[in-house]
């Protein structure tokens, strides 16, 4: 493999919308804390298939037990890229213990996403400074990021990357655009006059301190779209029918995406 073939686009710095934020350090009684930013799997897994395509990457695992067993089982994943000019599969392995929450798959979540800094993806994330935010209690023991607070998050993390990589914002990667759902004063089929219905293919929900962000894939029959919402529906799960759909268009850096602002439940 040629050296450093693919570390300049693999350590691109992603859009803000990708990033997420986890408390480091947290005063339960004052309702502070220190964040650092992040990747989900999901955003590692679009940089690598950006790059090298689907079908030139490939990710294994193998649990590995402690010796003493004192500290739980830890999995190892190790992400394999495939070299045109060697012709062999080039792999890259790192390691993570069991989560607390969903502890197996947080464990190779975690292992995932630490094989990918040594592929350069997500490694100037560890250059961050701790920010000092205010917190919000949620339930019993949860705390999030407060509202005000997020913002903040998102201007602290475009300097940094200023300061990092020079004047400049994360760009697109370049791809065809996903066809827009139009705006509720245009649902109507032009054909019968009916506002159009969209099921849901699938949808999966992640919660971390920011709160909870579901991803949904919705079709209308011809076209497929992928929205991201804010807070969850427990109505909205695979098989449901929408209608009224409000969607914003977002960028980030992998090209346009959706924001479902507002829909109605279909029968």
């Amino acid at each position: 493999m040629r050296e450093n073939k693919y570390f300049e686009e693999f350590g691109k710095p992603f859009s803000a919308e990708d990033v997420s934020w986890r408390f480091q350090y947290l005063d339960k009684e004052a309702l502070k804390g220190t964040v650092v930013p992040y990747l989900d799997a999901r955003a590692v897994a679009d940089r690598l298939d950006s790059v090298v395509g689907q079908n030139r990457w490939k990710d294994a695992y193998t649990q590995w037990h402690d010796s003493d067993k004192s500290h739980g089982n830890s999995q190892l994943c190790t992400i394999y890229i495939y070299d045109n000019e060697l012709k062999e599969w080039i792999g890259k392995t790192d390691g993570a213990g069991d989560t607390d929450i969903e502890s197996i798959k947080g464990g190779l979540s975690d292992a995932f996403k630490r094989a990918a800094v040594k592929w350069n993806i997500g490694r100037y994330l560890y250059k961050f400074k701790p920010v000092w935010v205010t917190a919000e209690k949620k339930g019993k023991n949860t705390f999030l990021i407060s509202e005000p607070d997020k913002a903040k998050l998102e201007k602290q993390y475009y300097a940094t990357v200023e300061k990092l990589f020079g004047k400049q914002k994360p760009k697109p990667q370049e791809e065809k655009k996903p066809a827009e759902p139009k705006p509720q004063s245009q649902c109507k089929n032009e054909n019968s006059g009916q506002t159009p219905v969209y099921e849901i293919q699938n949808v999966q929900v992640e919660t971390n301190a920011n709160g909870d962000k579901s991803a949904i894939a919705l079709s209308d029959g011809k076209r497929r779209y992928k929205m991201y919402m804010y807070g969850k529906d427990d109505r909205l799960k695979k098989g449901a029918r929408i209608k009224n759909v409000q969607a914003e268009a977002k960028q980030n850096s992998y090209g346009p995406y959706y924001i479902l602002n507002g829909y109605d439940m279909a029968a």
